[in-house]
């Protein structure tokens, strides 16, 4: 549904231009990786970062499975406190899920309007281990962009939507979710599977990626068909606690879709920043989905919110 605001105009003309796309185009991935990367000047913002980290990277033999890979699953915390952090956001706002994203009814779950609450989210996700990836990734700071904790309800109350078939997600090159996972597999039957970069790219050549909605499939044979050659995907069938550090508009992922229970996830985009995410936390860098539309046309605007 289209919200009636000073945004609906902007959106509908969105919606009708991807509507009018080819189903397949292989050279779309370029296209959108210019709109946000050149023309949205995301690269260059992502430069600017860069020459201003302050603090030492520590030196690897090789980059880390987040630049090979595309992905990275590591235990955030125990399945103790990601209850704990459960129980924390339920008693902040209820049991009833809202909408979360402007544009859309697709996303629902608890709005984070606490400060405090927020930085606690995000401190129990970002550990000293997902940090050393997010600075092995970025070579820079790197800030919240966004944060949610979504409800995904079981499939018996409703069809599975777009993000449960296989995607990326448009966006500048250099930007990260962390995905981390406040209840456990058993209790609600679902999580997400991925195909690491190498598979991806040989899927994108066809011009799949980045295609509208209605295009979308679950079928990993149907992407082996487009790939030309088998692409195996890694399915991650969550512990509470667990993380999935990955890259959402390179690596070609989907939703499991929950069977048992509503699934509850911890979701941080990161974005490149002149400064520390905590400190960019004290600035109160981050957007809002519910009011905020989900990209800047022009990265020049995010220094607005480190002053």
């Amino acid at each position: 549904m289209i919200p009636l605001n000073r945004h609906g105009p902007a959106i509908l003309l969105r919606k009708a231009r991807r509507w009018l796309e080819p189903d397949l185009d292989p050279k779309r991935v370029a296209k959108v990786f210019e709109e946000f990367d050149e023309r949205g000047g995301y690269a260059q913002w992502h430069a600017q970062c860069k020459a201003a980290l302050a603090r030492p990277q520590t030196l690897r033999d090789a980059p880390g499975p987040v630049v090979t890979n595309g992905f990275v699953v590591k235990q955030a915390m125990s399945a103790i406190q990601a209850t704990e952090l459960l129980a924390a956001v339920g008693a902040a706002h209820g049991r009833d899920p809202e909408r979360l994203k402007r544009d859309s009814g697709k996303l629902e779950g608890y709005p984070l309007d606490d400060p405090a609450l927020l930085r606690r989210l995000a401190q129990a996700a970002l550990t000293s281990e997902v940090d050393a990836h997010c600075l092995d990734f970025f070579g820079s700071e790197y800030f919240v962009y966004w944060c949610t904790v979504s409800r995904t309800a079981p499939l018996a109350q409703g069809a599975p939507t777009v993000s449960f078939k296989w995607h990326c997600d448009r966006g500048p090159r250099a930007h990260l979710k962390v995905l981390v996972y406040l209840n456990d597999h058993r209790e609600h039957g679902g999580g997400t599977s991925y195909l690491d970069l190498d598979a991806s790219e040989a899927v994108a050549g066809s011009g799949y990626v980045f295609a509208r909605g209605k295009r979308r499939t679950g079928s990993i044979q149907e992407l082996s068909t487009l790939a030309k050659r088998p692409v195996t995907p890694y399915d991650h069938l969550p512990r509470a606690g667990d993380a999935v550090l990955f890259q959402p508009s390179r690596v070609l992922h989907r939703g499991i879709t929950p069977t048992l229970g509503p699934r509850y996830v911890l979701t941080l985009c990161l974005l490149p920043s002149p400064v520390g995410w905590s400190a960019a936390l004290d600035r109160s860098a981050q957007i809002d989905l519910r009011h905020d539309p989900i990209w800047h046309p022009d990265a020049r605007a995010l220094a607005k919110r480190f002053t």
